[in-house]
């Protein structure tokens, strides 16, 4: 499943960017997410950690956050699905694009998955471009 979904924002820049960054908020932000624990920091700006999703099941990812280009890069190595996620800033563009491949029964739902995840990631920057972890 590869997508790319944006936003545009009138907020400052780097108030976006200090929301996106901020890896321990990612769960009040992408509500699939339900928590993530840390497993060990890496080189700076790298994180690797496991996640407990919201739909059930869990994974372990690697999350990289490169403050000077905007761009925070989650890779799935494990759990219901494989692959990169990104977020990133252009100019008053808030974007986001994944490139993931499920696995197991997770499979089966093909369009129902892209469905629901174009869904949660458009909301999700929504709530990053406002501030607001809930949307009214």
């Amino acid at each position: 499943m590869q997508f790319t979904e944006s936003i545009e924002f009138a907020e400052d820049a780097e108030e976006v960017w200090a929301r996106v960054s901020d890896v321990e908020k990612i769960p009040l932000f992408w509500h699939g997410t339900k928590s993530l624990q840390l497993i060990e920091k890496k080189a700076a700006g790298r994180l690797d950690v496991k996640i407990r999703f919201a739909f059930g099941g869990s994974g372990n990812a690697d999350i990289s956050v490169d403050n000077e280009n905007h761009i925070l890069a989650i890779n799935y190595y494990s759990g219901p699905f494989l692959g990169i996620q990104k977020v990133t800033i252009d100019g008053k563009q808030l974007i986001a694009s994944w490139d993931v491949k499920f696995t197991g029964l997770f499979r089966l739902a093909g369009g129902w998955n892209e469905r629901h995840f174009r869904s949660g990631t458009i909301h999700a920057l929504e709530r990053l471009t406002s501030g607001r972890t809930q949307l009214t």
